[in-house]
C-alpha cells in the first residue's frame, strides 16, 4: 500500500477508535469549539504535510490569504495558538488534521519516560509492560478511563514513523518537519 493511502487508513482507524470510545460512554468533553489542545505551534512530517497542503489548496483564494495572514499573527508566531485554529474554535483543515490532533483528548499510553512527569495521570500494566497514561485534564474528571478507551500512542507514533520512512524513501530525511505555520503562509495565492 502506498504510504499516503496507509496514512489515510491509519487516520481513519484513530477516528474510529475515538468514535468507539465515545459510544462506550467515555467521559470525553472534546468537541467542535473546544480548542484547549490547539494552543501550540505544531509541525508535521512530510507525509502528514501533504494532505494538509491539499486541504489548504482546495480552500477559496480569500481563505488562503486569510490563513497566510494569520501565520504572521503574534500569538501564532509565539506558538500560543495553532495557525489553523479558527475564531470559533474549529480547525481550518479538520478533515486533514494530523494524527496528534486526531488523538488529543483520548487517554494515550506511552512507554515510561516519554511523557513529561507532570502530564502522567496514571500507569497501566499491559502486554507491552508498564505504560504511562496521559489525557486532557478536561476529560475523565469523574473517573479514570477504561482500558479499552486507551490508545497506544507509542504504537501509533511507530506506525507514523514507519510510513514516513517509506514516504521519503532511502534518500529523504524521515525526521524533517514542516510547521503548520509555514504551510499556511505558503498557501496564499501567488506565494
Amino acid at each position: 500500500m502506498d504510504p499516503r493511502e496507509a496514512h489515510a487508513a491509519l487516520a481513519a482507524r484513530v477516528d474510529a477508535f475515538e468514535a468507539a470510545a465515545r459510544e462506550r460512554g467515555a467521559e470525553m468533553r472534546c468537541g467542535a469549539g473546544c480548542d484547549a489542545c490547539c494552543r501550540v505551534a505544531l509541525s508535521v512530517c512530510s507525509l502528514e504535510a501533504a494532505p494538509i497542503r491539499e486541504a489548504l489548496d482546495a480552500l477559496p483564494a480569500a481563505r488562503r490569504r486569510e490563513l497566510a495572514a494569520r501565520a504572521e499573527d503574534p500569538a501564532v508566531r509565539a506558538g500560543e495558538r495553532c495557525v489553523m485554529l479558527e475564531a470559533d474554535g474549529r480547525c481550518a483543515v479538520y478533515a486533514a488534521r494530523p494524527l496528534v490532533c486526531r488523538s488529543q483528548g483520548l487517554p494515550l499510553a506511552y512507554p515510561p519516560g516519554v511523557v513529561p512527569e507532570q502530564a502522567v495521570r496514571a500507569h497501566l500494566e499491559g502486554p507491552a509492560g508498564e505504560q504511562e497514561l496521559t489525557w486532557c485534564p478536561l476529560n475523565f474528571v469523574e473517573s479514570p478511563p477504561a482500558g479499552e478507551d486507551v490508545l497506544d500512542a507509542g504504537r501509533l507514533d511507530e506506525a507514523l514513523a514507519t510510513l514516513q520512512r517509506a514516504h521519503v524513501g532511502p534518500t529523504g530525511d524521515p525526521l524533517a518537519r514542516v510547521s503548520l505555520r509555514e504551510l499556511a503562509a505558503s498557501t496564499a495565492p501567488g506565494a
